[in-house]
Parts: C-alpha cells; sequence; structure tokens
C-alpha cells in the first residue's frame, strides 16, 4: 500500500510580504530620521529592528530640547538615556510610545550611560509594565 504524502500548502506569490511591509516602514523611518539608521543597521530579527525603529522615531520627535542638561549633549560630555531601556521594553513588550515618550527620557554623562547599558531597576521597569497595561485597556 503506498503511503499518501503530506500535502504542500500553497505558496503564496509573495511569502515575504510581510517583512516587506516591515522594511518599508523602517525605510520611511529612515527618510524621516536618517540617524537611526546607524543604531539599528546591525539587529538581525527584523521585529526587533521595527521596534526599535519606532521608539527612535517617537524618541526623535519629543521636545528633548526642554530636558536638564539638554545644552551639554556631545559624544563626550551628555547622553540621550532611555530611563527603561529600548531592549526592556522590547523583552517585556511595552509599547514603543512608552518608552520613546520624554517622560522616559534622561540627559546622562556618557560614561554613566555606557556603564548603565540596557540595565533598568526594577521599580522602574515594574512602573513602566504597569503603564503599558494602563495604556493597553484604555486602547481597549
Amino acid at each position: 500500500m503506498l503511503r499518501k504524502l503530506p500535502s504542500r500548502k500553497k505558496v503564496s506569490k509573495n511569502p515575504s510580504s510581510t517583512r516587506q511591509k516591515k522594511l518599508k516602514l523602517i525605510r520611511e523611518i529612515y527618510k524621516k530620521y536618517p540617524k537611526i539608521k546607524k543604531k539599528i543597521k546591525n539587529i538581525k530579527d527584523i521585529d526587533k529592528r521595527v521596534y526599535y525603529a519606532k521608539v527612535w522615531y517617537i524618541t526623535e520627535s519629543q521636545p528633548i530640547h526642554t530636558l536638564e542638561h539638554f545644552e551639554l549633549r556631545s559624544f563626550w560630555g551628555y547622553h540621550l538615556d532611555h530611563i527603561c531601556s529600548i531592549s526592556e521594553g522590547y523583552k517585556n513588550k511595552i509599547s514603543p510610545e512608552i518608552i520613546g515618550n520624554i517622560k522616559n527620557l534622561q540627559f546622562i554623562p556618557w560614561d554613566e550611560n555606557y556603564k548603565k547599558g540596557s540595565k533598568v531597576e526594577k521599580n522602574v521597569l515594574e512602573s513602566v509594565i504597569k503603564s503599558n497595561r494602563v495604556r493597553r485597556k484604555k486602547l481597549i
């Protein structure tokens, strides 16, 4: 008796259409803020790259000139820091609008920023996660 071969799934003409849409979104963000490309170009995971691009897009549209130490911003001076890091936001599925919001931004000395890396204090992360839940409930 012959064994029935598993049926082949129909292959769409453009199997990567979702990927293409994500790449198009990233390109649109690059057009508006070209320096974002440099910040995320090494991220291989497309979903992660989209998330980072969205966060930086929102971050760049914030009135950061109103933050303390803005005038000291430079490579060896003060850096713009996400209090709850972008990587923690991605891991915890926190909305890019919350991570890129001015309330989550601060200027800190460059060496502190490098030491901090993607670390987040537990109470800060819990607070941000809680505000993300509240935001989602309002949307539903």
